[in-house]
């Protein structure tokens, strides 16, 4: 019923927008006729401006839709990985894919095109789950397939493309920009149907807590690819050269701090996610509530997770078609060998963002500025106002601390560095740890977080910095 409503509805937006240009088109051309120039200019103008957006939104949405990208993950190439996909999709009830692509993005989808199903990996998952985990992934995509979502994916995907075109563009087109938008409800809660549906197979085919696991896991593994990409992968882009990428983000992933970072990260996001009439999916602490009590009709809910991790399945794939989806190109170098080829021009680059940061907001652009800012409360004259209006408050603090101890530690590190007081060595837990002259190993973050976090500490702080040889303080 939803469904056809939606159809109904979009079918009506096309109508409603080829009727208005072309009765105020006529109009103007009668008034031409009639030789009432000014009328008619006026209403070709009315026109264009109500139904000619619509219209190119169209003509862009039937020469846009989806084509295959990334990099072919073959069953010649990737045995194992097509094993669980064959498998998964026997106990869905459907056809697997006829293409595999694994992308840069961390997502993962399927659609057809002319008959053919293709299905996309993001990196970022196979890089950071579990096979288990992965299978739960798998099993969604392929449940899309089983629950005949994907055969009207192209005209869903261009309509969507066409309101989206519409409604960004020209939200000013009341009645049309209006049908738009009721047209995105409808279909927000016809795809939410889908997700159900898909988690559903989910949980029957990898189990309910392989499927909840994973579940939690998609914000988290998100954010460290995220983080692991702006802070590790741009050494390598700096110089021009590429590490094994998906062996270091398994080294990030498993470091102590990042665990715990990554445990404590998953239920704050499932409880924070905001939620809207128009979203395509439920929230996920919805989603997972659901899988943990979904039992199915028929057959055996296995909750055994397979605890290897995913990228063994990534075996066979060249380093460099992998490096290529993070942006990342020139001769194969050791993660140990990076942080002298890269870090003191790294340590640099962020520094000069707080030195421009506190010259901005008048602080000043030294470490002691900073730490003197700091010991008065000013943390927040350091970061501005926040972008996104609806974080709260705590949220916004946390923020601003994780990014000003950041840039301070690299602040702190490159003043030692450059005075050729310390060494810069990766660490997985922090980006750099500093090796001493007498072997001493320290973690500039670990060093000045107390300082940003509680303005008492900053003394104690500023002690320990004029110890290790930071000067001006």
């Amino acid at each position: 019923m939803r469904a056809g409503l939606a159809l109904a509805l979009l079918g009506g937006f096309f109508v409603l927008a080829v009727t208005l240009f072309a009765g105020l088109g006529g109009l103007a051309l009668t008034l031409f006729q009639r030789e009432d120039v000014v009328g008619g200019l006026m209403l070709t103008g009315l026109a264009l401006v109500l139904g000619g957006p619509p219209l190119v939104a169209m003509a862009i949405a039937v020469w846009v839709s989806p084509r295959p990208t990334g990099v072919a993950l073959t069953r010649s190439a990737h045995p194992e990985l097509w094993h669980h996909v064959d498998e998964l999709a026997r106990i869905a009830g459907t056809r697997g894919p006829d293409d595999i692509r694994l992308v840069g993005e961390a997502n993962a989808s399927v659609w057809e095109r002319n008959g053919t199903r293709y299905m996309e990996l993001g990196l970022p998952f196979v890089a950071g789950m579990s096979i288990g985990e992965l299978r739960s992934v798998l099993a969604h995509e392929l449940g899309h397939y089983g629950g005949g979502h994907t055969k009207v994916s192209a005209l869903t995907y261009r309509a969507t493309l066409t309101l989206r075109l519409t409604t960004e563009r020209f939200d000013t087109l009341g009645v049309l920009y209006a049908w738009a938008r009721l047209y995105a409800l409808v279909a927000a809660g016809e795809s939410r149907k889908h997700e159900q549906f898909a988690d559903e197979v989910a949980v029957a085919a990898a189990g309910r807590e392989a499927a909840a696991r994973a579940m939690l896991r998609i914000g988290p593994v998100t954010e460290a690819w995220d983080d692991y990409l702006r802070w590790y992968v741009s050494l390598a882009a700096h110089v021009g050269r590429t590490p094994p990428l998906v062996e270091g983000f398994r080294s990030y992933l498993d470091h102590p701090r990042r665990v715990h970072q990554l445990r404590e990260l998953e239920p704050v996001l499932a409880e924070q996610e905001p939620t809207s009439v128009f979203d395509s999916h439920p929230p996920i602490r919805e989603r997972v509530a659901s899988m943990r009590s979904f039992r199915p009709s028929s057959g055996v809910v296995v909750d055994a997770v397979d605890e290897r991790p995913a990228h063994v399945l990534l075996h066979g794939t060249p380093p460099e078609q992998v490096a290529e989806l993070a942006g990342v190109s020139g001769p194969p170098v050791t993660w140990e060998e990076l942080p002298a080829l890269a870090g003191p021009a790294l340590l640099r680059r962020n520094a000069d963002k707080l030195r421009h940061a506190g010259r901005v907001s008048r602080i000043g652009d030294t470490a002691a500025d900073v730490l003197t800012a700091l010991e008065r409360g000013r943390l927040h004259d350091l970061t501005g106002r926040p972008v996104d209006g609806s974080l709260r408050q705590e949220q916004v603090h946390e923020a601003a601390a994780r990014a000003v101890t950041e840039l301070l530690g690299c602040m702190v590190a490159d003043q030692l560095v450059t005075a050729g007081r310390a060494t810069p060595e990766l660490n997985w837990g922090g980006l750099f740890v500093l090796r001493m002259p007498d072997g001493a190993a320290v973690y500039p973050d670990d060093l000045v977080e107390p300082a940003v976090r509680d303005p008492g500490r900053v003394a104690d702080v500023r002690s320990r910095l004029r110890s290790l040889g930071v000067d001006g303080l």
